[in-house]
């Protein structure tokens, strides 16, 4: 995320990637990015800046777990490793057609009452 931080316009923009990135990748500067951000926005702001990040993380794993279809560019990247994991053998898989240029659930369209 090298650089978000300058075009992001928020303030203490570096200080809150910095914490977000740790926290999600669980790394040794977790306490220093915690408490660089706790000194920059203080302790309100710091909770908040940690509910949103995990409320991020969980959706993403909520996702991935329900089987949305993964894009055409993440599956180009992770072939090699879904077979060598055969997660495409899971039926969940069937939700993201590899062969087709654009994924969808099946259905979508009825349950959102188009056709």
């Amino acid at each position: 995320m090298e650089g978000a931080a300058d075009t992001s316009g928020l303030d203490h923009g570096e200080v809150l990637l910095r914490y977000a990135e740790a926290l999600v990748r669980d790394d040794d500067d977790l306490t220093g990015a915690r408490s660089d951000l706790i000194e920059a926005v203080g302790a309100d702001a710091a909770g908040h800046t940690l509910a949103t990040v995990t409320a991020f993380s969980g959706l993403v794993r909520v996702a991935d777990a329900t089987g949305i279809p993964i894009d055409d560019g993440l599956a180009a990247v992770s072939a090699d490793t879904r077979d060598q994991l055969g997660l495409d053998g899971y039926a969940g898989a069937a939700n993201s057609r590899l062969d087709e240029p654009s994924a969808s659930f099946e259905g979508i369209d009825a349950l959102f009452g188009q056709r």
